[in-house]
């Protein structure tokens, strides 16, 4: 046979023997395998079985298992003899000998033989949907968690395993086929709807548009001029805005504008889409994802018409006033006549809507409000979006505060074991920097909550409005009356003092708050306010990682941060900061683990980026690697570290999680976070950069959240121009059904 020849096909039934290597975000993996199948192979044992390496890029497979493989022989240089796959579709077991094989890769042999004697045909049952759960007290050594193991395996092995060959040619991997199964997680059936309709592949989270259409019209031609095809583009079209943009409407014009550009053979059925369809909502000339609209407008009347309910006063005047003396007196200093008309009327509404700017003691006055609930022994559960956040309720009340997805008890991809069928048990529930929260997470929230519960929603209504769809927040403070919400106005005499505050607030009514720019600037009567002006970005960026590295020495990395709008592609994002930063803490020759974009080295400070519910671990906790090694994972020798978590919001032990190499895609270098990460945080240093590389990114409101974030110290890096662009850029005023309704 010609070894190198790629047309060659050669088909074969495969038994894995071990697993090399597997990336689940590229598909790429080594197996070694056996067959006695008729190909060639160099080396082959006396009786005949065939020994060799699967190498390429294919779907999961199970060491122990069975695969009808079709591939051509290769030789490569370094590794010699080897097959490249075309194709690999797992093998059902076909015997007790299979089922025994493929189980003892997963769990302890004698365990295998006692579930295999409960259950003679247990694979195949879980195949054909025959079985889901197993009585536990019949087979010795198998619990919940090891069932569940075992099921997923299975599943993932012979049913996902159809789809993942389907979309391969995609870059289709199991992780993004996850979020399908949630949607539909009888893979037999999500293969049929591929299949029917290969563009519901636009709900994995990175597939754009144009890559689903490239593959959707290869798999069926005829959707090319489709009503199907337009539909989905618009879906697609009107959640990018959503999510991108916050958007959660558009004119009829600019959306068939985009039709017009994108899909064009699809204008034909424009009109009647528009008008006879389920999935949007139309408003004179404005349309939108249904979706979108009601989770909109639920949320408004919902608090509209929990605020018109009757009040059941919980506090005595006598009651409130003990509140306010404690929180006086714990934290050192008295309320002004604002802030105590803002307590008392919020202990006294079954919903509140607090609003402030920088300075003016919204953290201050949730104190008191916290202490006429827990001194008269009534429950107030406290939250906010972001790990940060939560913690800043912690330190500036003395009260538990947690996130709201553990508020809720988050179990999963927008599933909550508190919901409108299991109700979250307290008097009050308490959110903070509410301009934070997306729409749907403030439907979720606002599900769980009891009828009469009481609300507090705190935040600054110019703060960065949410990441996702909407700005519920912002738009009740713009939408409610006078009598639904209480506003701060008036800053805090040591806010009045900071040049911190000062700028800020100046900042967010789009006001100058420096005469002209300069080498070095210093404002404030506490002299906290730093400004440093180049034209040079690797300027900024020196300076800037020469103050962390000085100020980290001094005060540690716990008290110090770099905030700059952008996340990666240019100099001055967190990438290269936090690079260039890590490699300046740590020599060489310091322990480290790899995925394919970050190095991170033992000690590093690292922030989780994505929820984990499985693990119970949440966006914007921020930890140290405490331990970088190798051990057995799933029988395979595999790098891990730990990373030990401090300070949890809800908890005052340190909380230490293990990592393997496909986990740390969830982790990321902390030393420079992006603005939008450490909103509703607070750290003693702040050292902001902007620059015009971060242009679609400048405005007043970025700019306040950045110096917001500083508790004792900012130093502003910018490039003068960058600088007067977010000072003359009004906040962004998102298109939203809420704020579209008349006053």
């Amino acid at each position: 046979m010609n070894t190198n020849d790629k047309n060659d096909v050669r088909q074969f039934e495969a038994l894995i023997l071990s697993e090399k290597y597997y990336n689940e975000d590229s598909a790429w993996g080594c197996f070694m395998f056996s067959t006695k199948d008729d190909v060639y192979c160099p080396n082959t044992q006396k009786d005949g079985t065939k020994i060799c390496c699967l190498v390429g890029k294919m779907q999961h497979l199970q060491v122990g298992a069975t695969y009808n493989v079709k591939a051509t022989y290769q030789v490569h240089k370094l590794y010699g003899g080897q097959y490249n796959p075309v194709s690999v579709y797992a093998v059902a077991p076909k015997d007790r000998n299979t089922q025994l094989l493929f189980l003892e890769s997963l769990i302890a042999p004698k365990i295998a033989e006692n579930l295999l004697n409960a259950y003679p045909n247990i694979v195949n049952d879980v195949i054909d949907g025959n079985i889901s759960e197993i009585d536990y007290s019949t087979v010795k050594g198998v619990g919940k968690a090891t069932w569940k193991k075992i099921k997923n395996k299975i599943t993932d092995n012979y049913l996902v395993s159809d789809i993942i060959v389907m979309l391969i040619p995609l870059g289709v991997t199991y992780t993004m086929i996850k979020k399908l199964l949630e949607n539909e997680p009888n893979p037999v059936l999500l293969k049929q709807n591929l299949e029917n309709n290969p563009y519901i592949l636009t709900k994995i989270k990175g597939f754009g548009f144009k890559k689903v259409d490239g593959l959707s019209l290869k798999l069926k031609p005829e959707l090319r001029t489709s009503i199907e095809r337009l539909a989905a583009f618009i879906v697609f079209y009107l959640k990018e805005l959503g999510e991108n943009e916050g958007h959660t409407y558009v004119t009829i014009d600019n959306l068939q504008e985009a039709v017009s550009k994108n899909v064009p053979e699809c204008t034909p059925y424009f009109n009647e889409l528009i008008e006879n369809n389920i999935f949007l909502y139309k408003e004179k000339n404005k349309i939108g994802l249904k979706s979108y609209y009601e989770t909109e407008m639920s949320i408004f009347e919902e608090i509209k018409s929990r605020f018109k309910e009757e009040c059941k006063q919980l506090f005595t005047d006598e009651q409130i006033e003990n509140a306010i003396k404690s929180a006086e007196t714990e934290q050192g200093f008295e309320y002004t006549d604002e802030q105590r008309e803002v307590i008392k009327t919020s202990l006294k509404r079954n919903v509140s809507i607090i609003s402030g700017i920088a300075g003016s003691g919204k953290s201050s006055i949730m104190r008191a409000i916290i202490k006429a609930y827990s001194q008269n022994n009534y429950v107030l559960l406290a939250s906010a979006l972001s790990a940060m956040a939560a913690q800043r309720i912690s330190e500036a009340s003395s009260y538990e505060a947690m996130t709201i997805h553990r508020t809720l008890g988050a179990q999963g991809f927008d599933i909550f074991k508190y919901n409108k069928n299991n109700k979250l048990i307290a008097q009050a529930v308490f959110i903070d920097e509410g301009s934070m929260v997306s729409a749907i997470l403030f439907r979720k929230w606002l599900d769980a909550v009891g009828n009469d519960t009481r609300i507090i929603i705190s935040g600054d209504h110019k703060q960065l409005p949410p990441i996702g769809y909407g700005n519920i927040f912002s738009d009740l403070i713009e939408r409610l009356g006078q009598d639904s919400k209480s506003v701060l106005t008036k800053p805090m005499r040591q806010a009045q003092m900071s040049g911190i505050l000062s700028d800020a607030n100046m900042i967010r009514e789009n006001r100058n708050p420096i005469k002209a720019p300069a080498s070095k600037l210093v404002t404030g009567q506490l002299q906290d306010m730093h400004y440093m002006f180049r034209n040079d970005r690797q300027s900024l960026f020196n300076i800037a990682v020469k103050t962390y590295l000085l100020t980290a020495s001094k005060d540690g990395t716990d008290n110090v941060v770099i905030v700059v709008p952008r996340k990666q592609n240019c100099l001055n994002s967190t990438e290269r900061l936090n690079a260039y930063i890590q490699d300046k803490l740590f020599d060489e020759d310091v322990p480290s683990i790899s995925n394919s974009l970050i190095t991170f080295r033992l000690g590093a400070r690292v922030m989780q980026t994505v929820n984990d519910y499985e693990r119970n671990i949440f966006n914007g906790e921020i930890g140290y690697i405490t331990e970088i090694g190798k051990k057995i994972f799933d029988r395979n020798p595999e790098e891990y570290c730990l990373v030990t978590f401090k300070n949890v919001a809800n908890s005052s032990k340190n909380k230490i999680v293990t990592y393997r190499k496909k986990d740390l895609a969830a982790l990321d270098l902390a030393y420079a976070i992006t603005t939008h990460k450490i909103q509703g945080g607070g750290i003693d240093t702040v050292i902001g950069i902007i620059d015009n590389t971060h242009y679609q990114l400048l405005d007043n409101c970025m700019l306040y959240t950045m110096l917001t974030r500083a508790k004792k110290r900012c130093l502003l890096l910018a490039e003068p121009n960058a600088f007067l662009k977010c000072i003359r850029t009004s906040h962004n005023k998102r298109n939203t059904w809420i704020r579209n309704l008349k006053k």
